[in-house]
């Protein structure tokens, strides 16, 4: 199995806490304007970019990433997700697994939080997702989105920019401006690019820049 740089982080990671029983839980959202995460789809994917001021891009399985914020709750609930989704595909002979698969075990982890931002975002064989999820138990699949207490300018300028036969460079020069809008100064960007699946697909995973 291929496995991101996001990946590798999250299986250092110890294992998840149980999280206590009928208790309301809070994925605290990450402090001070600016913590944005940008999902824009284009013609041959998806690419999923952060501020690294207190997110993540979480790998989930080959083809399917998630950003969310960098707190214990979601870091612990998220991994719970890729050991999950590893455990479906191992049973399943390693046919892969599904972006709806993976959004149906985030909201059975998420339906007792209260405040929480999440971008799913994933190809398989029924084509690509880019899914945002607000707490409590609303999603909705879109062609972009932007996430964040600093998101609210990002989101008008996505909505005005945005065209549906968008190529990789367009898209990524759109999702790194957007974040630019929603943030006070520059800071670190990870960009996790994930392609059409074919014979020769791969996943292209960026770290830090203040591009």
């Amino acid at each position: 199995m291929r496995i991101s740089l996001f990946g590798r982080y999250l299986l250092k990671m110890s294992s998840p806490k149980p999280k206590p029983e009928n208790k309301k839980c809070q994925s605290l959202p990450s402090s001070g304007f600016g913590s944005v995460m940008v999902g824009v789809l284009f013609d041959d994917g998806i690419v999923l970019a952060i501020n690294s001021m207190g997110n993540l891009i979480y790998y989930l399985d080959d083809h399917i990433y998630c950003g969310a914020s960098s707190t214990g709750f979601d870091r612990e609930s998220l991994m719970e997700v890729s050991t999950k989704l590893e455990n479906i595909a191992r049973n399943n002979s390693n046919k892969g697994v599904t972006v709806a698969q993976a959004l149906d075990l985030i909201v059975k982890l998420y339906e007792q939080v209260e405040i929480a931002e999440l971008l799913l975002a994933g190809e398989d064989p029924s084509g690509l997702h880019l899914i945002a999820l607000k707490c409590p138990g609303t999603s909705a699949r879109v062609n972009y989105a932007a996430l964040g207490p600093g998101s609210a300018a990002s989101s008008e300028y996505l909505k005005s920019q945005w065209r549906p036969d968008m190529n990789l460079k367009h898209a990524e020069q759109l999702a790194r401006a957007a974040l630019l809008i929603g943030s006070m100064s520059k800071v670190g960007v990870d960009v996790c690019i994930i392609f059409k699946r074919s014979p020769e697909s791969a996943t292209r995973v960026e770290g830090h820049d203040s591009s």
